[in-house]
């Protein structure tokens, strides 16, 4: 009787609710990345039950405007100094990163059964969202990259904490995890600049073709504007919060007809792949932190495949050298960014023959 009474609902409405449930019920019992996640699992579930929802086109590449400008802001001038401390660690990162991607790909396609577009996009250690729509745009299956980064994202945060409790003894607890931003906290002219960057960068990266344009535009202009230190402002927290809710939803409802077996499938082989996945993290790890002399648990965290708000929040509940920790996630992430669009376009002819 419920369920029909949802029927009936709006599908726009019925979206937005499921996707705000879901977010709150995350964020209560304090799983990682609860705004994004939770709308997720949420409006999955109604989809997969039948009930028919959308979110509107345009609010979704508003969204991925703000969630590029999110990722930008994160690269203040600091990090181009730090770069040049961790040269060795850093190189490691960006050769970790061609080798996941390239030792999974081949696992996706030969055991996963998945075209290249998804396997190629699925098997990067890092960029949920930036994965999840380029992959969509350049012809993949969206929802399989999305619940294959969603697992992985979720599995790496649980190991990771609950193991560095029970292995070294570090707990979460004492410090502040991430810092608050209001919305009366960002002035004017700072508004101004995202709001140019956005839009200018959203502009721009229709016009070049650049796959995921929406979001790797103001990426791009949001990166320039606070490594040059015109800016160094970050986004209101509820803006990033609103904006993983509505991408949430938009991922969610794409799970309209998929089966539980189907499901079932995706979240196993994500499963296994994570967990391979944290070997590698552990292979590359190990060795650096014996010539490098920066202690294993912080190294690990910089070679952990989750997410990168994720993983630092980590090293800052846990007080695990943060800034090592967060810029070498930055850097995961960007290569990520960078490489991963443009090695597919150059490698789809063959991977398509």
């Amino acid at each position: 009787m419920r369920l029909d009474g949802l029927r009936s609902a709006p599908p726009v409405a019925l979206a937005i609710a499921a996707s705000l449930a879901g977010g709150v019920a995350f964020d209560a019992i304090g799983l990682p990345m609860p705004w994004l996640l939770g709308p997720i699992c949420a409006t999955a579930g109604l989809a997969i039950v039948g009930m028919r929802m959308r979110v509107p086109g345009t609010w979704r590449n508003t969204v991925l405007a703000v969630l590029g400008l999110m990722i930008g802001s994160t690269l203040q001038p600091q990090a181009l100094h730090h770069l040049a401390r961790w040269p060795l660690s850093l190189f490691g990162v960006v050769l970790y990163v061609f080798t996941v991607s390239a030792l999974f790909y081949g696992v996706l396609r030969r055991f996963g059964g998945y075209d290249p577009v998804t396997a190629f996009f699925s098997a990067t250690p890092g960029g949920f969202m930036a994965m999840t729509v380029i992959g969509g745009d350049m012809g993949g299956n969206e929802r399989a990259i999305a619940l294959n980064h969603a697992v992985r994202i979720t599995l790496v945060v649980f190991i990771i904490v609950f193991g560095y409790r029970l292995l070294v003894g570090h707990t979460a607890g004492g410090q502040q995890a991430g810092a608050y931003v209001a919305l009366n906290d960002l002035g004017w002219m700072t508004a101004l600049i995202f709001v140019g960057c956005g839009v200018a960068g959203a502009w721009l990266g229709t016009r070049l073709h650049l796959p995921g344009g929406g979001l790797l535009g103001p990426l791009a202009l949001a990166a320039l504007v606070h490594l040059t230190g015109w800016s160094e402002a970050q986004l209101p927290t509820v803006l990033i919060y609103v904006a993983e809710l509505v991408l949430g939803a938009s991922l969610g409802c794409q799970f309209l007809g998929v089966t539980l077996g189907e499901i079932g499938r995706e979240a196993g082989m994500a499963g296994s792949m994570t967990l391979c996945m944290l070997l590698v993290s552990a292979l590359f790890a190990y060795p650096l932190s014996l010539i490098t002399g920066v202690p294993l648990t912080a190294m690990f965290l910089a070679f952990a495949p989750g997410g990168l708000s994720g993983i630092s929040l980590i090293a800052l509940a846990l007080g695990i050298n943060p800034a090592f920790v967060t810029v070498h996630n930055v850097v995961r992430v960007c290569v990520i960014l960078v490489a991963a669009p443009l090695l597919f376009r150059v490698a789809a002819p063959r991977t398509r023959a």
